[in-house]
């Protein structure tokens, strides 16, 4: 699983910006700078695989998810216990991506669910 510093700082900036976090409060979120933020964002400075993890955290995403547009990467799943499960697998297309992206974004379990039982049922009619 290879990925730039510039491929993990778009990533990092695209879920900051779409969480509406500043880069001076994702900042004060890890212990650094805002400036140090942007650096990682632009890929001038590498993040550590630690700073990495902190970041994940912050930004509610598994830290694979600044490494999807590898070729392989690790997909971690959500149990029910909010831990996540590691498997391998193969790189997603574009479309499955965005759905998946979707799907983590969303914050209600119960539109999780729903919408996991709609894409079911029409999965069972067509195989029919």
């Amino acid at each position: 699983m290879v990925a730039d510093n510039k491929t993990i700082g778009h990533r990092i900036k695209q879920r900051r910006e779409q969480l509406n976090i500043s880069q001076e409060s994702l900042g004060e979120m890890i212990g650094v700078t805002y400036q140090q933020i942007q650096k990682y964002e632009k890929g001038v400075n590498k993040v550590s695989a630690e700073r990495l993890a902190g970041i994940a955290k912050n930004l509610k995403v598994p830290i694979n998810f600044f490494f999807e547009n590898a070729k392989e990467f690790v997909v971690a799943e959500e149990r029910e216990d909010k831990n996540y499960a590691i498997q391998r697998d193969k790189a997603l297309s574009p479309q499955e991506q965005e759905l998946l992206n979707c799907f983590r974004f969303l914050p209600d379990t119960d539109a999780r669910a729903n919408l996991l039982g709609f894409l079911k049922s029409v999965c069972r009619k067509k195989r029919t």
